[in-house]
């Protein structure tokens, strides 16, 4: 396996991209002190990133297999290649103990700098297509795509980055495996992630149809409570590669592709949310 390559190790599974090792630079003077201090990062070894977020499709295969054990409300929006909001940090787990059981390998959530390294795919910039959100180049609210401050997007409905991974910036924050810090201070500079047991507080990255574009920056980072969920949030994988792995065999998907759906611009209204109330990005 080689960085650019793209792969599937099962039919259910999802498909993955070889990123390189290298370093970069993680933070930015752009955003919030939350984002401080800039620092380097270093990756020794290539890692396999989702090309996706994991879509309901993928969390109901595990679901149905008795891997995971809940099966998360989709607020009406549709299943399928929608990405699986509604988890809980903790229940990730038993979808990434599944996939790693029934592949013999080792999938897990991304730390929070591999989580940005991938993000930004060799780019210095606030998003990774330039400084300006621009419209229509992700979802989230005032992007000026249909599901702008509606709900999530069909995974893959934008362009892929450099380095073939999709909606890194909007449509759902995604977990990283970090418990929450205030700032970059004392982040592993060797990729790894910041691990506290009895974590209360876990980050998030990427942004979301709910927020603003300054949220969908690379560098932007939130926190999220352990012991609330929200369709908001949802997550990709990343899958380790060991020295001289080959490339599986090519594997199609077990899924049907879904036409992304088209909602009238007069009918953006905000869904009702039972579960936390709607709250500001912390």
């Amino acid at each position: 396996l080689e960085p650019g390559d793209t792969f599937r190790d099962c039919a259910r599974c999802p498909e993955m991209a070889v990123v390189p090792a290298g370093s970069f630079k993680m933070g930015s003077h752009e955003g919030l002190k939350r984002e401080l201090p800039i620092t380097t990062i270093t990756f020794a070894k290539p890692f396999a990133v989702g090309r996706y977020e994991v879509t309901f499709n993928e969390w109901d295969a595990c679901h149905d297999a008795g891997g995971c054990k809940k099966r998360p409300f989709d607020r009406g929006w549709g299943r399928g290649n929608r990405p699986v909001i509604d988890i809980l940090h903790g229940e990730v787990g038993e979808y990434t103990a599944w996939l790693s059981k029934l592949t013999g390998k080792h999938y897990r959530l991304p730390s929070e700098s591999e989580w940005e390294y991938a993000a930004r795919a060799g780019t210095t910039t606030e998003y990774w297509w330039g400084d300006d959100i621009g419209q229509g180049r992700a979802n989230c609210r005032k992007c000026g795509t249909e599901w702008s401050g509606v709900k999530s997007a069909p995974v893959g409905s934008f362009d892929e980055n450099p380095w073939k991974l999709y909606d890194v910036a909007g449509n759902v924050l995604e977990y990283v495996a970090d418990c929450w810090a205030d700032s970059l201070a004392g982040i592993p500079t060797d990729g790894s992630p910041r691990v506290v047991p009895g974590c209360k507080n876990y980050t998030v990255r990427g942004g979301a149809w709910y927020y603003l574009p300054k949220v969908s920056r690379s560098a932007s980072r939130a926190r999220n409570d352990a012991r609330v969920f929200s369709y908001f949030i949802g997550f990709r994988v990343v899958r380790d590669i060991a020295d001289g792995e080959e490339a599986p065999p090519p594997v199609a998907s077990a899924f049907p592709e879904t036409a992304p759906e088209r909602v009238p611009a007069l009918k953006r209204q905000l869904p009702r949310q039972t579960e936390e109330p709607r709250r500001r990005i912390r």
